[in-house]
């Protein structure tokens, strides 16, 4: 929930943040990874590819899409991410899934192995985005079909925050300028996937609200996921008053309770291939389904 990513590489800072990652009581990756599977279409059967998979907020739902006739594969380039859900997913039950370490980047997985590939809330914290995408479309077989879900708009609240905790930043670790976004806006992603030889099919936009008791629950939020990335740097003695500054940026997002509670607009793109792996002719008057 970043409004902007850090430059690689954050396995180191996703590492840490593992044992409570999605852990902390907020309502977010569970909900936007439950409407990516939906969005997805995913069947009995199928077999589905996890890229990115963190704790399992998209590994889970689509082991119960695919059912015991199909198989989830789930990479993740932080180990203890790795092992952490792994378990869970032994407690589970679910023996048609497997969890292993791999590079969202560039999986090193055969050619063609997928119904589906699912990409929850991290394709923009790749260093080449496209070339991902371009990756994940070789490993489906026809006629499959990627799921991708990005940012489309982050509570304004909760980017002031973020921009006050930069600004206690020390003067060697500045906040890096953003790049260009290739999920900027849907002509932008269908132009994106059309690069990466897929034909967007849908593109919708869903919201979710998440609650926080306090800026110290937010704070832990943020340590708990890629917000990491940045608190990491801002220096301990800075952190009370860097604390202080993203109380006052995110007094906007106060509700009756005292609490806070920040609204999180999030795009889901599905493109699909053609049975001879092109991508299909788009459907819409400016390029593409909706």
């Amino acid at each position: 929930m970043t409004s902007r990513g850090w430059p690689n590489p954050t396995v180191e800072a996703f590492e840490q943040a593992a044992p409570h990652y999605d852990r902390t009581g907020v309502s977010f990756f569970g909900p936007l990874g439950t409407e990516l599977v939906r969005c997805a279409g995913i069947r009995p059967g199928e077999r589905v590819l996890d890229v990115g998979s963190g704790r399992g907020a998209v590994l889970f739902p689509a082991a119960q899409a695919t059912g015991p006739t199909g198989h989830v594969t789930a990479i993740d380039l932080a180990p203890a991410m790795v092992s952490l859900t792994a378990q869970d997913v032994t407690r589970a039950g679910l023996t048609h899934v497997d969890v292993r370490i791999g590079d969202a980047q560039q999986p090193d997985l055969p050619p063609g192995g997928f119904d589906v590939v699912l990409a929850g809330m991290v394709v923009f914290l790749l260093p080449e985005p496209e070339r991902a995408l371009r990756a994940y479309a070789r490993l489906l077989r026809p006629p499959g079909r990627l799921a991708v879900s990005t940012f489309a708009a982050p509570d304004p609240a909760h980017v002031a925050a973020v921009e006050a905790l930069a600004t206690h930043l020390p003067a060697d670790q500045p906040w890096p300028v953003p790049k260009a976004d290739p999920f900027a806006d849907e002509r932008t992603i269908r132009a994106t996937m059309t690069e990466a030889g897929l034909a967007v099919t849908a593109i919708s936009e869903h919201r979710v609200e998440s609650r926080f008791r306090d800026v110290d629950h937010w704070m832990e939020w943020m340590w708990s996921h890629g917000g990491r990335a940045l608190l990491r740097h801002v220096p301990a003695d800075r952190l009370e008053a860097a604390t202080a500054d993203a109380a006052r940026a995110l007094k906007p997002a106060r509700v009756d309770d005292g609490g806070l509670s920040l609204t999180t607009a999030v795009r889901v793109t599905v493109a699909a291939l053609r049975a001879d792996g092109s991508a299909q002719p788009a459907a819409g008057p400016d390029g593409g389904g909706r």
